[in-house]
């Protein structure tokens, strides 16, 4: 299959299944909106695995992946309908462990990198707070100011 048609494919694979879900098609309350990450398509089209993460705890993901797993023909059917494929893809959904320790060494690279001199000499302010400029007083303060110099 031509590669380029093929990652096509998987992206409006995604696409169709993350509206499905969001529009309210899959009746299961199992599933609560999972995040699809990265689809691996056979070649022949006949099978999908699907990793997805969601935010939730080791029981709810349990739950998500079954619930997943259970819809998994009726996603099948709606993808083969609104892509016009000969044949439906079989799909399987992946907790993404991958994409979880992605985020742990984005993280920790993050946390290394080094500090600008600001941090360094003042490490307990934020940097975010607003500096009194004169664009950034209100009218009445600089009234004022004025009339006391």
């Amino acid at each position: 299959m031509n590669p380029i048609r093929k990652k096509k494919l998987e992206s409006e694979i995604i696409r169709l299944l993350s509206m499905a879900i969001l529009e309210g098609k899959v009746k299961d309350p199992r599933v609560f909106l999972p995040s699809f990450h990265r689809i691996e398509l056979t070649d022949d089209l006949k099978h999908a695995k699907i990793y997805f993460t969601a935010i939730c705890n080791n029981n709810e993901r349990k739950k998500l992946t079954q619930g997943l797993v259970s819809s998994a023909g009726y996603l099948s059917s709606l993808v083969g309908k609104n892509l016009h494929l000969h044949t439906n893809p079989r799909f399987s959904f992946v907790w993404d462990n991958q994409y979880i320790k992605s985020l742990d060494v984005i993280k920790l690279i993050d946390e290394s990198k080094p500090k600008t001199l600001f941090e360094e000499l003042h490490p307990n302010e934020s940097g975010s707070e607003q500096v009194d400029t004169p664009e950034t007083k209100s009218w009445d303060e600089g009234a004022v100011e004025d009339k006391t110099n």
